[in-house]
């Protein structure tokens, strides 16, 4: 690994453990030397993005990967909360598309990177 490279801080916010191995997997393949960090529900992310309980030490994410559908808060919940905390909304998030229909006569919701 060439030192001088500056490592990146990812926060993965994915249930499916399939998709937390292919996603590893996917950057190791490419060689990309970032610390991924994993949670499997949109309440374990807001308490890592907020260094709360088991998260206290936790580093700032400098990219969030961000699973739409997850389980006891999903990932619409979540970029709500994360949008109407300051310091949160500054981190650059990418969302997953769902694969699993929503129930819901709503049109789809379009995820793009937080501004800096």
């Amino acid at each position: 690994m060439n030192q001088n490279l500056n490592v990146i801080e990812v926060l993965l916010v994915e249930d499916d453990p399939g998709d937390v191995v292919l996603i590893r997997e996917a950057f190791e393949h490419n060689k990309v030397y970032n610390a991924l960090h994993v949670v499997s529900d949109g309440v374990q992310a807001l308490e890592f993005l907020r260094r709360e309980g088991d998260y206290a030490d936790a580093p700032r994410p400098d990219l969030m990967l961000l699973d739409l559908n997850l389980p006891r808060k999903d990932g619409r919940q979540v970029l709500a909360e994360v949008k109407e905390d300051a310091e949160l909304r500054r981190s650059p998030s990418s969302c997953s598309p769902p694969r699993r229909p929503r129930r819901t006569s709503r049109a789809p919701t379009t995820c793009t990177p937080t501004p800096t």
